[in-house]
């Protein structure tokens, strides 16, 4: 006797939810949260009588920054910022490359190269880059010495010292082999600051005594620290 009432029941609802399909009404819809369907802003070519120009979309104030800049507060860059087209057409320093497409050989002319600049890349190289390839450059970091399978290369390798600076860049950006972008973590200036300081480290390894300034070298050879 249960069974056809439970068929009853399911075709009863069948039909009801059959009929749920929505009509045209003359009625006006419910709106729970009104500022969800009716917000107050202006699309960029709709008219603003408020402005005495009448448009809506304001001219960008002098000295905006390009969204794509992400700009690092060094105490280098305590000048005023670049115009943004100066900026948002700098391809050498969003990319490591001229204008030719070859990667450059240098710093960015937005770059200059400072003692707070060469900080800043030995701190952001000791975050992003020394558990791989270890402080001094040799790709034998704290993440290889417990098991990475292929090691980095060492900077100091001939074939990676003789690479313009915007290559490191690139692959910071980029990323290249076993190694992950970091473009979402690191900033274009502090990618840059990486650059410099992993140059700094290349050097360093080659270096003689001839190249140390003649007031260091007294102190050297005084043994004094």
């Amino acid at each position: 006797m249960k069974r056809p009432n439970l068929i009853v029941a399911l075709v009863a609802s069948t039909s009801l939810m059959a009929a749920c399909r929505g009509n045209k009404s003359a009625e006006p819809p419910v709106h729970p949260v009104l500022n969800m369907d009716f917000q107050q802003y202006y699309r960029p070519a709709e008219r603003n009588d408020w402005f005495p120009d009448r448009r809506a979309a304001r001219p960008l104030p002098a000295g905006t920054v390009a969204r794509v800049a992400s700009r690092t507060n060094f105490t280098a860059r305590a000048e005023a910022p670049s115009a943004p087209e100066s900026r948002a057409t700098d391809s050498a320093f969003y990319s490591g490359r001229g204008p030719d497409g070859r990667l450059v050989d240098g710093l960015p002319a937005s770059v200059p190269l400072t003692d707070a600049l060469l900080e800043r890349g030995e701190a952001r190289y000791a975050i992003y880059c020394a558990p791989c390839h270890e402080k001094s450059g040799y790709g034998q970091g704290i993440v290889v010495q417990r098991g990475l399978k292929v090691p980095p290369p060492s900077f100091h390798d001939p074939r990676l010292q003789a690479m313009p600076l915007g290559y490191f860049f690139d692959v910071i950006t980029n990323g290249k082999n076993t190694m992950k972008p970091y473009a979402s973590q690191i900033p274009h200036d502090d990618r840059w600051a990486i650059a410099a300081w992993l140059r700094v480290l290349q050097v360093s390894q080659r270096a003689t005594a001839a190249d140390v300034p003649e007031s260091e070298r007294t102190k050297i050879d005084r043994g004094a620290p």
